[in-house]
């Protein structure tokens, strides 16, 4: 017994090649040359079973279980006084495991699982019996020599290429499934390619336990609430969700060209054939690859009847076997086998991959739609999720299947008192799936239905992948509204719990990104929007004037988004783009904790000194009275916000200050805010600087019409000390300007080429060009900060700025303040639409040269229908020539 064991155990493992011709007796009696040879052999074939096998075996069953000794962990090799896995305690599954005692029946579904793993254990037993009887050719010299070589290579980390029909290599596949409810013929036809046709790993990757709240810690940080597994089903302990192997991926094969080959003969007789050199005849089939069945367009000869996925009990790819025979399938079927012939590796891969997961998908559907207990189909769901995320098809079929699934499974019961239970528990096990695939809308639907009923208990950490998908990827909310509606309810239950702010600003800290730009352009905007529409679904029919409710506690953190997400400059400029018409209702601009927020949101883009970024407060249409800007919605004299008096005045000579320092510091700016002189006099009361400048410009560029108006304006000025001050400054200004005028001067100047902003700066101040009408800028560096200075000469008809720094901002300037302008060359300049719009207003204007700017076609007809004046014009080198 201790000889036998002894070369039982050294039989060479799944990585050794072995050297074995069965053609040379095909009846398989090898027979021995002495008579020692045949005593051993017969040793061999009577090994007693061990000791710790279970009753009620056959004893091909028993073979099988005496199996599990030797196939051990891959590379591990037993000593002679090591103790097998079998006398640990190690199981083997579909092989001593029993039934419950205290179940009284089996269903259908589980007896035919059981019969399918008995058929495989019984083939695995005729596999082992020819296994042990071609053992008398391992103690010939050369054979020896081989398998000492083999292990030298072996610890040497080179392995040999056993192919996927070792039995060896397919019970460790079995044995790397665990106790999962699948027949053992579905559990080997997960066994993948040979490496040659670079293929995916071996099947224990498509078990690998799935994490729900795998990256809880990481994307909530350390709080409890979110962090702790409600769904009550075991998670397992690997680093991550299983990743699809290394290698190329494939499309669902659908349609091709195949040959085929069929034989009826057990499979022990087709491995036979398998290594013989010569086949039977073979068929070219155009094959379809159906969602039930595998047709032929020409349904004759082999496959004159559908092949169902369901009839076959192994799939894989035959990798030892005639060099003119290879890129073959084998498809295993009750009565017999079918061969696939494809013309290269990469087809013969495509093909399947796919007819495996045509297989499992039905199976996998079948099983979950139909199966009733719960742990059962937890257990199944987490089989497909992975299958599902290791296959290395990449197709639309493929994400839209598993994904269709899991919705079947949340949409049933739905009105049980413990739907919320089993819902938990299926987002939990389906995390990996949702964290990598797009959910549809009646997935989307189903989650926020879990978020919405139990907000303090729904899987957080398994719904967040989901989410952030939904926040990235989206394009448009009208064509999915469930998706909008699961990021609302998802961010209601993040702030449902104990530390539901801070959950909240973590939640946009990870949306964001943790680089300096967020990575996804779609993020910033739909967030925006998913606030703003839970803010105006409250608020639409809220009683006026507004009133105070505990429940404005459910919409407050939607209002602390808008305010987190102005914390990154990337996002605060589209958040005030998206804010620019003011889309928040009144009733909600009303409420004082809503107020509160939206001031720190105002208070930051007015201090951002960007103008993308505080431009958006300024009015896109000042005649409009709704939608309001900013400016009219924080008016001190008639607000929106609820805010304190003190802290209106504050924002809103905040926001003015920014946008005159910067981009707005224009005539037509202060005109079209004329309207709200009574908002200036207040903030201009409270020494704010802003104000005061602005009511100065009004009084210097003759915005404010009317005596009586100038009156109310030098009066507000002269209500403080600070504005006393700017009024005696403006007065020194005016007198200076009238000097100016009076004293005359040059009617011509040109400046040298190295001129710059300084430069005339100090001309205008020091010298007397009142009476100046023509002005040579051309090649100077001077850049649109001159025409501060350049709005000093009233008298100006005539301005040359060929090849300047000049820009739109200074354009805007000089086609408001100086209205004589007769001929302006503004050749080689940066202007554009935008600045060239605004000379429209100049109706002197005769001579335009635009040449070698950005001139397009509809800004120059436009341009032209509003000057009719215009005689001469130069536009080469634009997109209007």
């Amino acid at each position: 017994m201790n000889f036998v064991s002894r070369n039982f155990f050294r039989m060479p493992s799944f990585s050794q090649e072995i050297k074995v011709d069965l053609n040379s007796n095909e009846k398989g009696d090898l027979k021995s040359d002495t008579k020692d040879e045949r005593n051993e052999e017969r040793n061999v074939t009577m090994e007693p079973v061990p000791n710790n096998a279970p009753a009620g075996l056959n004893a091909d069953q028993q073979l099988a279980f005496a199996l599990r000794d030797f196939l051990g962990p891959p590379g591990s090799v037993l000593g002679d006084n090591e103790p097998s896995p079998s006398s640990l305690g190690q199981t083997l599954p579909f092989i001593d495991e029993h039934a419950d005692s205290g179940e009284a029946t089996q269903s259908d579904e589980e007896q035919t699982q059981r019969r399918g793993a008995e058929e495989a254990l019984n083939n695995a037993a005729c596999r082992l019996r020819r296994w042990r009887a071609a053992s008398r050719k391992l103690r010939r010299p050369r054979i020896i020599d081989n398998l000492c070589n083999g292990d030298e290579k072996a610890s040497n980390g080179k392995t040999c290429n056993g192919g996927h029909t070792d039995l060896a290599d397919r019970l460790r596949s079995l044995a790397a499934a665990g106790s999962m409810s699948a027949s053992a013929g579905e559990l080997l036809s997960l066994a993948p390619p040979p490496p040659a046709a670079t293929a995916p790993p071996s099947p224990s990757c498509l078990f690998s336990p799935s994490l729900a709240d795998q990256s809880s810690a990481e994307y909530f940080g350390s709080s409890p609430e979110c962090c702790a597994d409600n769904a009550g089903v075991e998670s397992g302990s690997s680093a991550g969700a299983p990743a699809p192997p290394p290698g190329p991926r494939y499309k669902l094969a659908t349609e091709g060209a195949l040959r085929v080959c069929c034989f009826q003969h057990t499979r022990t007789v087709v491995d036979k054939i398998l290594a013989a050199k010569f086949l039977r005849r073979w068929e070219t089939h155009v094959l379809c690859l159906q969602e039930d069945f595998i047709v032929s367009k020409t349904p004759s000869g082999l496959l004159e009847k559908p092949l169902s996925y369901s009839c076959m009990q192994e799939v894989y790819c035959i990798s030892r076997w005639d060099p003119a025979r290879k890129y073959c399938l084998r498809i295993v079927m009750p009565h017999g086998s079918l061969l696939l012939q494809a013309n290269d590796a990469y087809t013969r891969d495509q093909w399947y991959h796919s007819i495996i997961w045509r297989k499992n998908i039905i199976r996998y559907r079948n099983f979950l739609t139909k199966s009733i207990r719960k742990e059962v189909v937890l257990k199944e769901l987490k089989n497909m999720v992975d299958f599902a995320m290791t296959t290395p098809l990449q197709d639309e079929n493929v994400t839209r299947a598993p994904l269709q699934i899991l919705t079947d499974l949340l949409s049933e019961n739905q009105e049980s008192p413990d739907w919320e239970v089993w819902a938990e528990n299926v987002a939990n096990v389906a995390a990996p799936l949702l964290a990598e695939r797009c959910a549809n809308g009646e997935l989307c639907a189903l989650l926020a239905r879990l978020c919405r009923r139990r907000p303090r208990a729904a899987p957080l950490p398994a719904l967040a992948p989901p989410v952030r998908r939904v926040l990235t990827r989206n394009v448009d909310f009208a064509r999915a509204p469930n998706a909008r509606q699961l990021v609302r309810d998802y961010i209601s239950a993040l702030s449902a719990h104990n530390s539901g702010p801070a959950l909240v600003r973590r939640f946009v800290e990870v949306t964001h990104g943790g680089r300096a730009a967020c990575p996804h352009p779609r993020a910033a905007p739909n967030l925006a929007a998913v606030a703003l529409a839970a803010i105006d679904d409250f608020y639409r029919n809220s009683a006026t004037p507004h009133q105070c409710d505990d429940r404005e506690d459910e919409v407050l953190c939607f209002a602390d988004i808008l305010e987190h997400m102005c914390e990154y400059e990337d996002w605060l400029v589209v958040v005030g783009a998206v804010l620019q018409p003011v889309p928040i209702c009144a009733s909600a601009m009303a409420c004082p904790a809503i107020a509160e927020r939206l001031g720190k949101l105002l208070n930051v883009m007015a201090h951002d000194p960007r103008c993308a970024a505080h431009s958006c407060v300024a009015p896109a249409r000042a005649a409009r009275p709704y939608p309001p800007s900013w400016l009219r919605a924080a008016a001190p004299s008639d607000p929106h916000l609820a805010l304190p008096q003190v802290k209106l005045c504050k924002l809103w000579g905040d926001m003015l200050g920014s946008l005159l320092n910067c981009c707005f510091k224009r005539k037509s700016f202060l005109q079209s805010m004329s309207k709200q002189l009574p908002d200036f006099l207040l903030v201009a009361l409270t020494e704010h600087p802003a104000a005061l400048d602005a009511l100065c410009l009004m009084l210097e560029w003759e915005v404010a019409s009317g005596e009586q108006t100038q009156l109310e304006i030098i009066a507000a000025l002269q209500g403080t000390e600070l504005g006393t001050k700017y009024y005696r400054d403006l007065c020194e200004r005016q007198k200076s300007l009238q000097r100016l005028q009076s004293e005359g001067g040059p009617r011509q100047l040109a400046l040298p080429i190295r001129a710059t902003d300084e430069d005339v700066a100090a001309l205008l101040e020091a010298g007397a060009l009142g009476n100046l009408e023509c002005l040579s800028l051309a090649f100077t560096s001077v850049t649109s900060a001159c025409a501060h200075h350049l709005i000093k000469l009233p008298s100006l008809r005539y301005l040359n700025l060929w090849a300047t720094k000049f820009g739109d901002s200074g354009l805007q300037l000089i086609a408001e303040h100086l209205p004589r302008l007769q001929v302006l060359n503004l050749c080689e300049t940066r202007v554009s639409d935008k600045g060239i719009e605004a000379l429209s207003g100049l109706s002197n204007l005769r001579r335009l040269n635009l040449n070698s700017t950005k001139l397009s076609a509809e800004a120059f007809e436009t341009l032209r229908q509003r000057l009719p004046q215009l005689q001469e014009y130069d536009i080469r080198y634009t997109e209007a020539w």
